[in-house]
């Protein structure tokens, strides 16, 4: 199908199925794009740091879903990534965590 048919066919669509294609469209976009061209997690560090000090949770838990919800565009943050991310900022002296607090420093 090519894209002129496409944008044919999308012409009869209401326009809330026009609104949730689009938005399908656009995620579709920004997966093929991150597939093709991976950034590297560690370049993001300071994008990281910039939010987390600005979001400043409290608990590990809520640090942990801060810096997840960063990638979610993104395709996504693993676990293990998360952590090495934490530990960054610790390593870093950015925070420090006591019984699942974070202190800022």
């Amino acid at each position: 199908m090519t894209y002129e048919q496409i944008a044919e066919e999308c012409e009869s669509l209401n326009y809330r199925d026009k609104l949730r294609l689009a938005q399908l469209m656009l995620q579709l976009g920004r997966k093929e794009e991150e597939g093709k061209s991976p950034q590297e997690r560690a370049t993001n560090l300071n994008y990281i740091i910039e939010r987390i000090l600005k979001l400043k949770p409290t608990r590990l838990k809520s640090l942990n879903n801060s810096i997840s919800s960063m990638f979610q565009f993104q395709g996504g943050v693993s676990e293990k990534d998360i952590e090495k991310i934490v530990k960054s900022l610790v390593k870093n002296k950015y925070i420090k965590i006591e019984k699942n607090k974070i202190i800022y420093l």
